[in-house]
C-alpha cells in the first residue's frame, strides 16, 4: 500500500491549481488544444480584460479633482496594475515554469526510489501546505467580489463596482449601465482569478522548495546509520563503499536542489518585488486616505482603506514567512551532513564531505528584485517603514 502511495508523488500538483488558471488565462496551452485558436482566445481574453480593465481605472484617475477621491482610486488602480504586471511576468517566466516542473519530476522520481515514509511524508505535507493556501487566497477573492457586488446591489444610488471610466453616459441611460456593469463583472472575475494565482504562486514554490530540503535532510541523517542491515553478508569495507555512494547521491540531490532554488529565484524576483513597491504605495495611500477621510467621518471609505491596507500587508507577509521558513530549512539540511555517521568511514567519503559543507555554509534564500531578502526580518523593517511613514503623515496633517 505503501509502495502504491509512492508511485504517485507528484510535488507538482502544488501548482496544479496555479497552472490550470494560467491556461484558463491565456498564458499556458494546455496540451491537444489548436495552437491558433488558443493564441487567439489568449489575446482576446487579455486584451478585453488584462489590458483594458486597469485602462478604465487609470482612466477615471486622471478625471478625479479632489484629494479624497484621488486617493481611493490610486488604492485601487496601484493594486491593479501591479497585479496584472505580476501575470505579465507569469508569461516572461514559462520557460522557467517549465524547467521546474521537469526538475521536480527527477526529484519527485528519487524520492520515490528512495521510498522513505518520512520524505514522502514531508513532501505530501509541502503540497497540502501551497494548495491550502491557494484556496484560502480564492476565498478571500471570492469574498471581495461578492461583497463589491452586494455594495452596488444595495446602493440607493446608481454606481459601478469600482470607480471607473468609460466614455458613456451611464448614469442616465440604463442599458450603458447595465452593459458596463457586465462587464466589470466579467473583469472583476477574471482579474480575481489572475491574481489568487499570481499572489499565490510565489508561497507554492517555496513550499516545493522547502519540502525538497526537507527530504534531502532526512536522506543525508541517515548516511552510514543503518548498519545492522548493511552489515549482513557484506565485509566492513565493503559497507563504508556503498555508504560513500550513498553521499555521492546525496551530492546529486543537493545539486538539484541547488538548481531549483536558482530557477525559483529567477522566477519569483520580479513578482516580490513587484508586492514590495505596491504594498509600500498602496500603504502610504491609504495613511493619507484614511487621515483624509476621518476628518469626514466616512465610516465605509475607512473600512475600505483598513480592508486595502490589511490585504497589501498580509501579501507581504506571506512571501516572507515562507522565505523564512525555506531559509531555516536550508540551515537544518547544512546541519544534517554534520550529523551523518562520518566517523567511521572512507577518506574519500570525508574529502567529499569537507567539499560539500564548505558549499553548504550560507543559508539559502530568496530575493525581491535579486536585492531584498524574503524573511521575517524584511518584514519587520517593511511594518517600521509604514509606520514610520504614517507617523510623518499623522504630524503633517
Amino acid at each position: 500500500m505503501a509502495k502504491q502511495e509512492d508511485s504517485k508523488l507528484d510535488t507538482h500538483s502544488a501548482v496544479y491549481y496555479h497552472w490550470r488558471v494560467w491556461e484558463l488565462t491565456g498564458l499556458m496551452r494546455p496540451p491537444g488544444v489548436s495552437s491558433l485558436r488558443y493564441v487567439v482566445y489568449s489575446i482576446t481574453v487579455n486584451l478585453v480584460v488584462t489590458v483594458l480593465f486597469p485602462l478604465s481605472l487609470l482612466a477615471r484617475l486622471l478625471f478625479t479633482t479632489n484629494m479624497a477621491g484621488l486617493c481611493e482610486n490610486l488604492t485601487i488602480t496601484i493594486t491593479d496594475i501591479v497585479a496584472n504586471l505580476k501575470f505579465a511576468n507569469v508569461y516572461m517566466v514559462r520557460k522557467q515554469l517549465h524547467e521546474i516542473r521537469s526538475l521536480l519530476r527527477l526529484m519527485d522520481a528519487r524520492a520515490r526510489l528512495v521510498g522513505d515514509p518520512g520524505e514522502i511524508s514531508a513532501l505530501r505535507k509541502e503540497v497540502n501546505i501551497a494548495q491550502g493556501n491557494f484556496r484560502t487566497f480564492a476565498s478571500i477573492f471570492v469574498f471581495g467580489t461578492i461583497l463589491s457586488c452586494v455594495r452596488v446591489v444595495v446602493r440607493p444610488d446608481r454606481e459601478l463596482l469600482y470607480p471607473a471610466w468609460f466614455g458613456v453616459d451611464w448614469m442616465h441611460s440604463t442599458r450603458n449601465y447595465v452593459l458596463i456593469n457586465i462587464y466589470q463583472l466579467f473583469g472583476l472575475i477574471v482579474q480575481a482569478i489572475q491574481n489568487c494565482a499570481s499572489d499565490s504562486y510565489p508561497p507554492a514554490f517555496l513550499c516545493l522548495l522547502t519540502g525538497h530540503m526537507r527530504a534531502l535532510e532526512l536522506r543525508v541523517r541517515r548516511i552510514g546509520c543503518r548498519t545492522e542491515k548493511s552489515y549482513k553478508g557484506q565485509s566492513y569495507e565493503a559497507w563504508r563503499e556503498e555508504v560513500y555512494q550513498e553521499l555521492i547521491e546525496c551530492i546529486r540531490d543537493l545539486a538539484r536542489v541547488h538548481r531549483l532554488r536558482e530557477i525559483i529565484q529567477r522566477v519569483l524576483s520580479v513578482a516580490c518585488m513587484a508586492q514590495f513597491v505596491c504594498s509600500a504605495a498602496v500603504q502610504c495611500t491609504v495613511a493619507m486616505h484614511f487621515l483624509y477621510m476621518a476628518d469626514d467621518h466616512d465610516h465605509t471609505a475607512m473600512i475600505i482603506s483598513i480592508v486595502f491596507f490589511s490585504a497589501v500587508t498580509l501579501e507581504v507577509f506571506v512571501i516572507c514567512y515562507f522565505g523564512d521558513r525555506m531559509r531555516t530549512q536550508s540551515e537544518a539540511l547544512c546541519d544534517a551532513f554534520y550529523d551523518c555517521n562520518w566517523v567511521e568511514q572512507l577518506p574519500k567519503f570525508k574529502r567529499e564531505l569537507l567539499f560539500t559543507l564548505a558549499r553548504t555554509q550560507r543559508p539559502s534564500l530568496i530575493y525581491a528584485g535579486n536585492y531584498i531578502a524574503l524573511s521575517l526580518e524584511t518584514f519587520e523593517q517593511v511594518m517600521r517603514f509604514t509606520y514610520s511613514v504614517f507617523t510623518l503623515l499623522l504630524r503633517a496633517k
